[in-house]
């Protein structure tokens, strides 16, 4: 196939920045650094939020209005002024760290083009039960249906007609990645990369595993975006929103330590017809847990994840148990 030029590719792909107006005191360092770091940006850029209005000096910024009571109908909102192939997704609060590598998007995008059946290249390391497809895609390995957090908030490029079919249901963001993985099983042909490791990354925007960055709980990030923001000579008034305590932080979600309570949260967000799946979905995930000893105080996620991450460092192949991350 004969390479794209830069703005050829970007004429086919939407930014997509997830937002709200309690946030407004973010767009400013992050289109700074998107701008700085993202160049050049064609694009079209949509600015999910709910009223507000604002633009940046060489940006094609939309704000996208949402007056939706559920993240899902606003997301839903927000995708269908979308007329690309593809979206590429980030938040708020992914500020840029360093120049976005764009050959990557390219080849992203050239990689999708070649194959529909490709949902996503999502940013993540995201553990997985096993490999599949390891470098197929250089950098990428591909996860299997129905893995837990396939469906996750880091930066991608989706296609954009599948990220759509995947928030059909008013969830909460958290919902989403927590209770609508299951989902995924009844596609068993969509395929989802991630990347094998943070260095392979297309953006670099201060995640790593099972660590916080930029805004938690709607408080700032310490240790990512003081040091951050002094770097790239950003005047931030960081007393206005405070600074996030992590070793006492809230639950971004509830998990329900009954079984009613827990069901009765997937037939909501899902309906009863995945009550079975997420049932079985839930015994996999159980089953490891049990197998590979979770310490009893570690959250599962950070668990997960300090796996992943322990692997990757190691050069061991994931061939972990069912579900993880």
């Amino acid at each position: 196939m004969k390479k794209m030029g830069t703005e050829t590719w970007q004429k086919r792909v939407t930014l997509l920045v997830n937002t709200c107006d309690a946030y407004a005191d973010l767009w400013g360092p992050f289109f700074t650094l998107l701008k700085r770091y993202f160049e050049p940006l064609k694009m079209r850029i949509l600015l999910n939020t709910e009223t507000k209005d604002f633009s940046f000096e060489g940006l094609q910024i939309e704000a996208v209005h949402s007056s939706a009571a559920s993240y899902g109908e606003r997301m839903r909102d927000a995708l269908s002024h979308v007329d690309t192939e593809y979206v590429l997704l980030m938040l708020d609060d992914f500020f840029l760290h360093k120049p976005v590598r764009q050959d990557r998007l390219q080849q992203v995008v050239t990689w999708m083009d070649n194959d529909k059946d490709i949902v996503y290249f999502n940013c993540d390391v995201t553990a997985a039960a096993r490999d599949f497809e390891v470098n197929r895609y250089p950098g990428y390995r591909r996860l299997p249906a129905g893995n837990r957090y396939i469906l996750n908030l880091q930066s991608a490029v989706w296609r954009t007609e599948k990220f759509r079919a995947y928030w059909q249901h008013d969830v909460s963001p958290w919902d989403w990645e927590e209770r609508c993985n299951v989902l995924t099983a009844f596609q068993p042909r969509d395929k989802f990369y991630c990347v094998i490791s943070e260095k392979d990354r297309f953006l670099e925007y201060g995640y790593t595993a099972g660590q916080w960055m930029g805004v938690c709980h709607g408080k700032w990030v310490e240790h990512d975006v003081v040091p951050l923001f002094q770097k790239e000579r950003i005047e931030m008034d960081f007393s206005k929103r405070g600074f996030i305590d992590l070793t006492n932080r809230p639950r971004s979600i509830e998990h329900e330590t009954d079984r009613v309570s827990r069901y009765s949260r997937v037939e909501k967000c899902l309906g009863r017809k995945y009550l079975l799946p997420y049932f079985i979905f839930c015994r996999r995930c159980n089953l490891y847990s049990k197998l590979h000893h979770c310490a009893v105080d570690e959250d599962y996620f950070h668990y997960l994840q300090r796996k992943a991450e322990l692997q990757i460092k190691s050069g061991k192949k994931m061939l972990l148990g069912p579900m993880q991350r």
